[in-house]
């Protein structure tokens, strides 16, 4: 006689994300998770322990998850204050294993692994605090995934696993979201479009394309920001008003708001820029993996892209660059490069280029499906020892 198969209960995962926004990279990248791998068809109960409030929390809640808020500040010691509240959060969730969903987030879960004794995933987005905190936060990790292998790399993690974000929705032809852009406030214009989909805070670089404009090469253009204004810099919207309103460009600079789904509607560019630099001692420096860089590839737009890095390394395909990369976010190098773009001819190539490389990365639901196993794996682990 055959023994029934025992019954497995679910594996209980706490994620810790640390805003409530939701539309940054890194909480795209969680939803993508929480959506098509933890799932409970998959065996997975998520709770969620959420650092700020905001509509992310609603989001959550919507798709049954449990979801503590719990207000962490940015500065070192209302972190280090907020540690035990975040501690006290996790335990009621008794979670089999603990996300840790960016920087921050490791920060605070780190610091509670003590009380909740659990396997601990850091999903690394982003260079932030690269120089004092990569390694220490990447070695409190039971396993560290990175969205570029750039990223992980500053751990120091030799079982480092790179699990890059998937690829994005199919981008609207180009007429259709010219059309949308027009319904949002996009005046109509013959001069060519380099776009920017950001957070407004000053280390994105959107001063470096304002300035840009001001020079020779770049007459022929003009820049559309989409985003809005971030917590962390309010003002920023009205500083580039003025910025491009002393640089005589304020009439080819237009600021669109933040437009969900905006990277759908990058087709409408001729060109779109990520200039990420060095900000201060709290930003990045560097841009991570860099999405919207991605969904301009896959509309077959050209992209701009400050430094080396995951942008420019997707941007190296087998059959030619798909844009340009530049040394440094400098209004001079970012003008002589839409100076070479002002070429139709090799904007297409580019562009061309580009779409043919992004169709091949993976879906949603494949990476998903590979940090759910990282996930699995982190308690099996643990089950053995």
């Amino acid at each position: 006689m055959t023994a029934p198969a025992a019954t497995t209960r679910p594996l209980r995962v706490s994620v810790v994300t640390p805003f409530g926004s939701t539309a940054g990279g890194a909480e795209a990248w969680l939803r993508n998770a929480l959506d098509l791998g933890l799932t409970a068809e998959d065996g997975f109960v998520v709770s969620a322990v959420v650092l700020a409030a905001g509509p992310l929390v609603q989001q959550l809640r919507d798709r049954g998850i449990e979801s503590a808020v719990v207000p962490v500040p940015a500065a070192p010691a209302g972190i280090a204050a907020r540690v035990p509240a975040v501690a006290r959060a996790l335990r009621r969730q008794r979670p089999d294993v603990v996300v840790a969903n960016g920087v921050k987030a490791q920060l605070v879960a780190a610091g509670s692994r003590a009380a909740v004794r659990a396997p601990l995933v850091y999903v690394k987005h982003d260079h932030s605090f690269d120089a004092t905190l990569a390694k220490p936060l990447g070695a409190a990790a039971s396993a560290v995934v990175a969205t570029a292998l750039e990223v992980g790399q500053p751990t120091g993690r030799s079982d480092l696993i790179v699990i890059e974000p998937p690829r994005p929705p199919e981008p609207l032809p180009r007429d259709a979201a010219l059309a949308e852009l027009a319904g949002r406030g996009l005046p109509a214009d013959d001069r060519l479009t380099l776009m920017m989909i950001t957070r407004l805070v000053p280390y994105k670089g959107v001063d470096v394309a304002i300035d840009a404009l001001s020079l020779p090469g770049a007459a022929p253009w003009r820049l559309v920001v989409v985003g809005g204004d971030d917590a962390a810099t309010p003002g920023e919207t009205e500083r580039l008003r003025a910025l491009a309103e002393r640089s005589g460009v304020s009439d080819r600079v237009v600021f669109l708001g933040p437009i969900p789904g905006a990277g759908t509607l990058v087709a409408a560019a001729d060109a779109l820029a990520v200039l990420t630099r060095p900000g201060g001692p709290r930003t990045p420096g560097r841009e991570g993996y860099g999405i919207t860089a991605t969904e301009a590839m896959l509309a077959g737009v050209p992209v701009i892209v400050a430094g080396q890095g995951p942008i420019a390394r997707r941007l190296q395909t087998p059959d030619g660059p798909a844009g340009v990369v530049l040394d440094a976010a400098d209004p001079g190098e970012c003008a002589r490069a839409l100076a070479e773009l002002d070429d139709a001819d090799l904007r297409a190539d580019m562009g061309a280029r580009g779409r043919a490389a992004a169709a091949q990365a993976p879906d949603d639901a494949a990476v998903a499906r590979a940090f759910a196993e990282v996930v699995r794996h982190a308690a099996l682990v643990r089950s053995r020892r």
